[in-house]
């Protein structure tokens, strides 16, 4: 940290912002909660667990850490998602922060290790190694410089890598420019404006590709130079991030990113908006600020490997962070490497004569045409992100897909929950069947129609 630099008031707010993140994920993962992981769920965590017993026997803790090893039934899950939502209420209002952001990473942990296919998207690894750095912070007060350039050279690597990954993927669609003159129509859950983003003509677009570029590869750089120019990385981070929540639907991706961006701001431009501190009662002893000091610089390291990876490739730099993946201490990060140029939707159909066949509605993700894109962040329905994923490879069906169609056969009531619309409440269907179509926007045209 460059100094006169002072971030302490950053640090001392940053786990009830955290909080905050912690609680959209946790809410969100409650209402679906028994539909993804319940015994009559897509993917039970009981039969999950069960099956790793016989092939991991006990070392499975060890590759797949949670609590769901001790129990897994659907109280037990349900209380878990309770518990995360109680905790982070906790936190964000500084209450009990220590112990609350060890049972919020444990938590989060152990339905992420046990979550399968719709517990994987990066935000969630990012919030899990957040939270674990986070950990730490309340140790000390106030914080040790380390831990502040800890923070911030995170943020700089987790940008820095989200720009980086679209260059050396080599997708023609970013080095031509005209990657988002499809990402808003085939980004995974479209809302609105992003129809209106996608009618802008193609020189706007690659206006727009060069202007990400220019979020994700220069002003990362701002994360570590003097003050002034981090509260202006702030500024323009915080800027991009409104963007992608204003023309699409990620999650509490976007509400995490931008909390992570606020270690970068000094203590002096918090101070012009009001924020301030009171004088500790204690100060930590000399052994608790080097230790801490010691812990920080570790995750600053492995930001460092992680950063290496991207530009070389080395063997025991790869084993190492092999094995702290299992726990979600240090994760590579890069969105939309690929740009996705079409659009296919699954289409879920049930009928009871094979003549007439009724659709099953999702509450977000596109499917009835005459229906406008819906706006679903920061809540994650993660059953309908999946879908865009299946549809993606529309020849091959996934086995989650596979036993999603089972229990809407099965008429089972948490899965049956999670659509929009089910047009055999009653009674589950005789037969049912995918039908995979192609999509696209209307323009203007036909929007006057």
């Amino acid at each position: 940290m460059i100094p006169g630099q002072s971030y302490t008031i950053a640090l001392a707010i940053f786990p009830r912002l955290l909080g905050m993140a912690y609680l959209l994920a946790f809410a969100s993962l409650l209402v679906q909660v028994r539909g993804l992981y319940g015994s009559r769920g897509i993917l039970p965590i009981r039969d999950y667990a069960a099956a790793l017993r016989r092939n991991l026997g006990i070392t499975g803790c060890r590759h797949l850490p949670s609590l769901f090893w001790f129990n897994t039934s659907d109280a037990f899950i349900t209380g878990c998602a309770v518990t995360g939502v109680l905790l982070s209420i906790l936190l964000a209002s500084g209450i009990a922060t220590l112990p609350a952001l060890i049972l919020l990473w444990l938590l989060y942990l152990s339905f992420a290790s046990m979550g399968q296919e719709f517990l994987s998207f990066q935000w969630d690894a990012l919030l899990l190694e957040t939270g674990f750095m986070t950990i730490f912070l309340p140790l000390v007060t106030p914080a040790p410089p380390l831990v502040c350039l800890a923070y911030q050279f995170f943020i700089f690597r987790f940008m820095l890598s989200a720009g980086v990954v679209k260059l050396a993927s080599g997708d023609p669609n970013w080095r031509t420019l005209r990657a988002l003159c499809f990402h808003y129509e085939t980004q995974p859950l479209p809302n609105r404006v992003a129809w209106y983003a996608h009618q802008l003509p193609e020189w706007v677009q690659k206006l727009s590709v060069l202007g990400t570029f220019f979020f994700e590869l220069l002003v990362p750089f701002c994360c570590l130079g003097p003050s002034s120019l981090k509260l202006a990385g702030f500024c323009l981070l915080v800027f991009f991030q409104a963007l992608l929540m204003l023309t699409g639907s990620y999650g509490f991706f976007n509400i995490l990113t931008i909390v992570l961006c606020v270690p970068l701001l000094d203590d002096r431009y918090l101070g012009l908006v009001g924020w301030s501190l009171t004088a500790p009662d204690t100060v930590s002893s000399p052994f608790m600020v080097n230790l801490v000091s010691a812990i920080f610089m570790l995750f600053l390291l492995l930001n460092v490997l992680q950063l290496f990876r991207l530009f070389a490739r080395s063997h025991l730099v790869s084993l190492l962070l092999a094995a702290l993946r299992p726990w979600y201490v240090s994760s590579s990060y890069g969105l939309f490497a690929v740009m996705t140029v079409d659009r296919f939707e699954f289409i879920i159909e049930g009928s009871n004569d094979l003549k007439t066949w009724q659709p099953y509605e999702f509450r977000w993700k596109p499917g009835n045409p005459s229906l406008p894109p819906q706006q679903a962040a920061p809540h994650q329905p993660r059953l309908d992100w999946q879908m865009w994923f299946a549809a993606l490879n529309p020849a091959f069906i996934e086995p989650w897909l596979k036993s999603l169609l089972i229990r809407l056969l099965e008429g089972s009531p948490s899965v049956v929950a999670l659509f929009r619309s089910a047009p055999f409440r009653e009674a589950p269907p005789a037969c049912i069947r995918l039908v995979v179509y192609r999509y696209h926007f209307t323009d203007w045209a036909a929007k006057r129609a």
